[in-house]
């Protein structure tokens, strides 16, 4: 292509460089994170057509500043400029993270990187997923973990992506997941993203609680809080740490992630420090004083429209009670109480799990899009 002078244009150089943890979103240093969120919003945006699940410039900044259970690294791709002078937000065209769990699983390293649509095909995603993984193999990491959105899974009779599982499909020109195959990462598992409108029917709600209730019996007592009370932080970091284990993972190579109340603490404060909310709702049995099963939603400052749904897991001991459905239409019942303003959920579920696939699906969640988990082994 020619400029309009028939001259051909300078053709545009960036380079990459080290993000420093900045102490606050606005902070003249966290010009880097403002880029991020930027590249971020345009990423989810061309993938989803929507930017709820993009990352905040707080969410960003509070995610480097907590680094308790996981070394982070980010890398931002940046225009050189053409006066020499030092980047600035606007000058950022793409990112990486790297994270690296620092006690359990530290064979591991979780990468992934992201380039505005008006930048790829540059080479600037293969630069930064380089650094990453050059810096996680020089930190004795030899697997590595990335994950790719899609709008949509590949429809019957469509040729397709199918990971090591056999559920799930992936349409072949899935542009992440191609990205990810060509540099020897394999498809693992495929995650179907759900999508619930609010207002929910309460009457249908309130009939599968009372369903739920019913199954459950006296022994199993349900408590919703903003936030999590300390004295329940024990019980909620046993329901953490069987969620590293007790959910379908295919063969990803990951193994128990052990959960305390210290690291509960911290979560709880990451996630404040990032302006967000938890909505919880646990189940307790009485007899054992034991919390069964637990879900949360993941409330976002200035974006009051959605919600995430988190994790959600009943106990292997506690199963057959229907606590799974309890705890969610529980917690959409508060919800809805609290926060009316709340337009939609979103969440995510292995195609594999069809237990937890099937009560969202019977509470009105439809599928919005799909989600690759992808390994590499060095």
């Amino acid at each position: 292509m020619t400029s309009p002078t028939g001259i051909a244009p300078e053709p545009t150089t960036w380079r990459i460089l080290d993000v420093a943890p900045a102490p606050s979103a606005d902070h003249p240093d966290a010009w880097a994170y403002h880029g991020i969120a930027a590249v971020d919003r345009a990423v989810e945006t061309a993938n989803l057509g929507y930017d709820d699940l993009a990352h905040t410039e707080q969410q960003l900044v509070s995610s480097m500043l907590h680094q308790e259970y996981a070394e982070k690294r980010r890398f931002v791709a940046v225009l050189d400029r053409a006066d020499g002078a030092a980047p600035t937000s606007d000058d950022v065209v793409g990112f990486g993270l790297l994270a690296m769990n620092r006690d359990q699983n530290t064979h591991t390293a979780d990468v992934y990187v992201g380039v505005h649509p008006d930048h790829r095909r540059r080479g600037i995603g293969s630069a930064l997923a380089d650094q990453a993984e050059r810096v996680a193999a020089d930190a004795g990491r030899t697997t590595f973990f990335g994950w790719s959105l899609s709008s949509r899974e590949a429809s019957d009779g469509e040729d397709a992506l199918v990971p090591a599982t056999g559920a799930g499909r992936l349409p072949t020109d899935a542009p992440g997941v191609r990205f990810a195959l060509g540099r020897g990462y394999t498809l693992e598992q495929v995650e179907r993203m759900s999508r619930l409108d609010l207002p929910a029917d309460p009457e249908a709600l309130a009939a599968f609680e009372t369903e739920a209730r019913e199954k459950a019996g006296p022994d199993y007592v349900t408590h919703t809080w903003e936030g999590i009370p300390e004295e329940w932080h024990e019980g909620y970091a046993q329901l953490m740490t069987r969620m590293s284990t007790d959910v379908p993972q295919g063969d990803l190579d990951f193994g128990e992630e052990t959960w305390d109340a210290a690291r509960v603490r911290v979560y709880l404060q990451d996630r404040a420090d990032s302006g967000q909310r938890l909505l919880t709702t646990l189940v307790e049995h009485v007899p054992s004083g034991e919390i069964a099963a637990g879900t949360s939603f993941l409330l976002q400052d200035g974006k009051p429209a959605y919600v995430f749904q988190e994790e959600t897991i009943a106990l292997k001991a506690h199963r057959g009670h229907r606590l799974g459905m309890l705890v969610k239409a529980v917690n959409l019942r508060e919800l809805a109480a609290r926060y009316p303003r709340t337009e939609r959920v979103h969440t995510f579920n292995a195609e594999e799990n069809a237990h937890m696939l099937g009560i969202n699906v019977a509470l009105g969640f439809r599928p919005s899009g799909a989600e690759a988990a992808l390994q590499k082994r060095l």
